[in-house]
């Protein structure tokens, strides 16, 4: 069953310990803000959650099915969502993947030192 934006607003007031006026006033105000974003054209990025993005569509030439006519579609923009690693595993039930780091050369002559030592001390 999908959750309504009333049961948003309800579970909002309820977790902070607002009245469900002032949640109500945040939902709508967070919805108005992702709106007014992705009709600007930018993106809007929720860390551990996702990105949400618009993408302009262009114009293109499409087929009436029944009469096989060619019929002009005109460019719109679409709206899309990304979902973070931190997101996908958690819907899962299993801990995100690490992110893969580049380790780059130690900068000065101290720090290769102390990353040999370390690599010394840390072999078996």
């Amino acid at each position: 069953m999908p959750i309504t934006k009333n049961d948003l607003i309800n579970d909002t007031a309820i977790s902070c310990g607002a009245q469900r006026e002032t949640a109500r006033i945040v939902v709508e105000q967070f919805f108005s803000v992702v709106k007014d974003s992705l009709k600007e054209g930018h993106s809007l990025e929720i860390r551990g959650f996702g990105t949400f993005s618009s993408k302009n569509r262009n114009s293109r030439a499409g087929r009436n099915l029944q009469t096989g006519e060619l019929i002009p579609l005109a460019a719109y923009k679409n709206v899309s969502f990304k979902y973070s690693s931190e997101l996908k595993a958690k819907i899962a039930g299993s801990a995100p993947k690490p992110k893969d780091i580049k380790k780059s050369a130690p900068a000065t002559a101290k720090e290769q030192v102390q990353a040999h030592e370390l690599a010394e001390t840390n072999s078996p």
